[in-house]
């Protein structure tokens, strides 16, 4: 699959009373056409930073962003604006224009780019169409809940047919229902009009919804990258641990432990593949002398996949506990001791 979008050693440097801050710190990546990769990062990580050097909003200070193998960098500014109509944006705030009906926040950039008039009447329409807004064309934002506002601005960012679609933070100013039905939306226009979408958020029930591959952004460097799955099932920097704890719990807390008087080993196991359709509990107690007590389960449920999770509380002699996990690990089962919180 080839690649779409691609920085090589990227750096973005800012001045500041103290001296130069590097926002964006020599990141590499790269996006396969057709796939949803989303870079999540605390506030101050550089993501917004980052996502605004791939259409140049930004110009690194140093390195090189290409586009459809083009190096973005190196073009002169009418072949940069002509390069940028292929590469839409979608921002937190939506950046409509207030005065204008939906109809036309949508038709102006098309008219300021030269189609003529029954080219945009056709696109305005179909694209509104696509974002299930046909019905509000002669409204004015004013008129519209927050959800809507931001199909508006995603019908204008597809009106000029972009290959890649960029969304810096388009849901984080959104109601948990509300962020849902944007994200189901962008599945939509990955999977029906096959557009690539680079994403920034602090969420991860963002990543978990609708991503193929995602990078941990801290501090300006990419600190870990991988595929959803991976990340889901593997990670390994304390950052990303943290993201996930606010979707499927890490770490219990003394209290807890107290109140439950769990002697013994408290571990969290993760099934994917294979080994979530095994009964492999029943089989801890069957043939290591080990009782294993559920304290909590849940399902994720990731765009390429599902990984299943408990927190189990293993009682036993040690000896035997660790023959259970050496078990469970040759099952292709993640084992990890849940520390106290």
């Amino acid at each position: 699959m080839e690649t779409i979008i691609k920085l090589e050693n990227v750096t973005k440097e800012f001045p500041s009373k103290n001296g130069t801050v590097k926002a964006v710190d020599n990141v590499n990546l790269e996006v396969k056409k057709g796939e949803i990769h989303g870079v999540i990062g605390y506030s101050g990580a550089g993501k917004s930073t980052l996502i605004r050097c791939v259409n140049l909003l930004e110009k690194p200070t140093s390195g090189h962003v290409y586009i459809n193998g083009k190096d973005m960098t190196g073009l002169s500014q009418e072949e940069l604006r002509k390069t940028r109509q292929k590469i839409g944006m979608i921002f937190q705030h939506f950046n409509l224009l207030k005065t204008a009906s939906v109809y036309d926040n949508i038709a102006i950039p098309l008219k300021l780019l030269g189609y003529d008039k029954s080219e945009v009447d056709e696109r305005v329409n179909k694209y509104l169409e696509i974002v299930d807004l046909s019905s509000k064309k002669n409204s004015y934002p004013s008129q519209l809940s927050g959800g809507q506002k931001q199909r508006v601005a995603i019908a204008r960012a597809l009106s000029q047919e972009p290959e890649v679609l960029l969304s810096d933070e388009a849901t984080s100013a959104l109601d948990p229902e509300t962020t849902n039905s944007i994200l189901d939306l962008l599945l939509k226009i990955n999977r029906e009009l096959g557009i690539t979408i680079l994403l920034i958020t602090h969420e991860m029930g963002v990543i978990q919804k609708i991503c193929d591959h995602v990078y941990v952004m801290e501090n300006g460097n990419i600190i870990e990258q991988g595929s959803a799955i991976d990340l889901f099932t593997k990670p390994r920097e304390e950052t990303t641990k943290k993201f996930l704890n606010t979707i499927s719990q890490r770490k219990l807390s003394a209290n807890v432990i107290s109140q439950l008087q769990l002697n013994g080993k408290v571990c969290r196991l993760t099934f994917v593949g294979d080994s979530t359709g095994k009964p492999l509990l029943s089989q801890l107690s069957k043939e290591f002398n080990v009782e294993p007590n559920i304290l909590t389960a849940n399902i994720i449920e990731l765009k390429n996949g599902i990984v299943g999770n408990l927190v189990i509380h293993l009682i036993g002699n040690e000896e035997e506990i660790n023959s259970a996990i050496a078990f469970l690990n040759e099952q292709n089962v993640g084992v990890e001791e849940l520390e106290e919180n």
